[in-house]
């Protein structure tokens, strides 16, 4: 048992340990000053719309809940097992995200002794570890998106295409990635070695369009599409105002997916502190 839990199965439990511990304590926080809770919104949101699935009604019943389906089912757990079970399984995810990146840096870094490093700025991030412990689960996203990443770089572009397109399902931004993912598939290493133009390498007639990159795309559209038309049979048009349409139209310029967040929270924040920053010289 003590060699087990050397190396990197020590390294990876405690990063997982660590996260449980925080989870019970702020369970503790959360009940002794109900105004200040640790446990973020969205998981409160999450679970009632678990609760409603679990009543055998839609997740959208919850008022404020805009996201894909997949995000309650995942939390169901807490229905039938303690209220706290989600966040344990985002902390999981967390720990696989952990795996995926280890595995992938070994495979592209001859140099293995920086591994656990590297993966450390996951793992032990402070950042991550208050997402997972506070009930977000944007680890998720970063996830599947790394997920794609490790499958492509060991050339399986079905299974790759499926994840990428469950990421983009999850939420839309992901979409960001698609166009270095097609051109990363297949491209010409010797020439990129070699010095030749990035863009004549890209647009380079005879491997514009390859078999892989066909079939990367296209189980991603069809993920994507199946997921999509899924949900859209199940619960109707308000899964996709409530999980898509609404971002578009939404106003609450504070909050990072509204389309008037640049607009006018961005540019609020630069009138402010230019404000601020006039009247210090001010006698």
């Amino acid at each position: 048992m003590s060699e087990y839990f050397t190396g990197k199965n020590a390294f990876l439990a405690f990063g997982l340990l660590g996260r449980l511990v925080l989870v019970y304590i702020a369970s503790i926080i959360d009940e002794r000053t109900p105004n200040m809770k640790y446990t973020d919104t969205d998981y409160d949101v999450f679970s009632d719309a678990a609760t409603h699935v679990w009543n055998g009604n839609s997740p959208y019943a919850r008022h404020t809940y805009r996201y894909t389906p997949l995000a309650a089912y995942i939390v169901l757990v807490n229905n039938f097992i303690h209220p706290l079970a989600g966040k344990i399984i985002f902390c999981l995810l967390d720990l696989a995200m952990g795996i995926f990146m280890w595995s992938l840096i070994e495979s592209q870094n001859k140099n293995k002794k920086w591994t656990m490093l590297y993966v450390a700025f996951w793992l032990y991030n402070p950042v991550t570890v208050g997402m997972s412990t506070r009930g977000s689960n944007d680890n998720i996203i970063a996830l599947l998106v790394f997920a794609t990443l490790y499958f492509l770089l060991n050339r399986q572009y079905l299974i790759g295409g499926f994840v990428y397109g469950l990421s983009i399902h999850f939420k839309m931004y992901p979409i960001i990635y698609c166009i270095p993912f097609y051109f990363f598939i297949d491209c010409d290493r010797k020439a990129i070695v070699s010095g030749k133009s990035l863009f004549s390498i890209i647009f380079n007639c005879n491997n514009f369009v390859t078999k892989n990159r066909l079939v990367f795309g296209f189980t991603t559209v069809f993920t994507l599409a199946a997921f999509t038309g899924l949900f859209y049979w199940i619960y109707g048009y308000q899964f996709l105002y409530e999980s898509l349409l609404y971002h578009f139209e939404r106003k609450d310029n504070r909050h990072n997916y509204s389309v008037y967040w640049y607009m006018i929270y961005q540019t609020y924040d630069i009138k402010s502190s230019s404000v601020m920053a006039f009247l210090m010289f001010i006698p």
